[in-house]
């Protein structure tokens, strides 16, 4: 699954999608709201920064769910310390979360875990996200800093169409991580048949900037089509790298999703 693999934020848009969905009426224990699951499977076609890489194609299954307290957000969960109020003007939340993380392109197969804290400042002209995370793994020991914004404009009733934009701090640990080629990985690119990259490593930490937009559209209360297109404008010493070849890396996405 290659879904813009070198930032924090680049997870399925689940939170565009959750909010988008109608609302139950009050069931038999009094409570009311969206459903709270959605299952449904996407297909993601992932355009990559890697000259010597074919660009990707996959259909790819996800599920998300959206309980008073936990939630799963595709590749990702968390426990809302501080619940946002969805019924004030404006609202504050806080976040444990925990994500998967994986590299960009083809050649290289490994999945690490962060942690960390996510706050979000939400209200009328849209919602604010800052995110810290860690690696958990002792893979490589990197921290990632995160800010998001992002809007939802409700078209019609069943039609919403969010825009985001973002600029995401990566260390130099988690830059060489994303980003740089070790020997030792490129032995194995080379035993394994798969496209060799040439080595690199980064001296500094690195800065990226990102843009996205999310469209739900609902076809009943059960049934919602999601359309997303999330890229990254990649940091100078990621340019450099001699197996680059654009300054730029893509995820476009579609698919199905079924409520509950």
């Amino acid at each position: 699954m290659r879904f813009n693999p070198g930032t924090s934020w680049a997870l399925l848009p689940v939170a565009a999608i959750l909010a988008a969905l109608p609302a139950h009426g009050d069931d038999d224990d009094g409570a009311g709201g969206p459903p709270r699951w959605s299952v449904g499977a996407i297909g993601l076609y992932y355009d990559t920064p890697f000259a010597a890489e074919d660009n990707e194609f996959q259909a790819v299954p996800y599920v998300a769910y959206r309980g008073d307290r936990f939630f799963i957000d595709a590749t990702a969960l968390g426990y809302h310390l501080i619940k946002p109020d969805e019924e004030a003007g404006l609202s504050f939340g806080l976040d444990v979360i925990a994500a998967a993380r994986m590299l960009p392109g083809e050649s290289r197969n490994k999945v690490t875990a962060d942690m960390g804290l996510r706050a979000s400042i939400g209200g009328g002209m849209g919602r604010l996200d800052l995110v810290a995370l860690q690696d958990v793994t002792d893979t490589h020991n990197g921290t990632e800093l995160s800010a998001s914004y992002e809007y939802d404009f409700q078209i019609t009733d069943k039609f919403t169409l969010s825009p985001s934009v973002g600029v995401t701090w990566q260390s130099r640990k988690l830059a060489n991580h994303m980003w740089g080629i070790t020997q030792k990985q490129q032995d194995r690119m080379i035993e394994k048949d798969k496209p060799v990259l040439p080595l690199y490593a980064l001296s500094g930490s690195v800065v990226n900037y990102q843009g996205g937009l999310t469209t739900v559209y609902s076809l009943s209360d059960s049934w919602t089509l999601i359309g997303f297109a999330q890229g990254a404008y990649l940091d100078k010493d990621i340019r450099d790298h001699p197996g680059i070849d654009k300054n730029y890396e893509l995820t476009l996405g579609f698919g199905l999703a079924y409520n509950f």
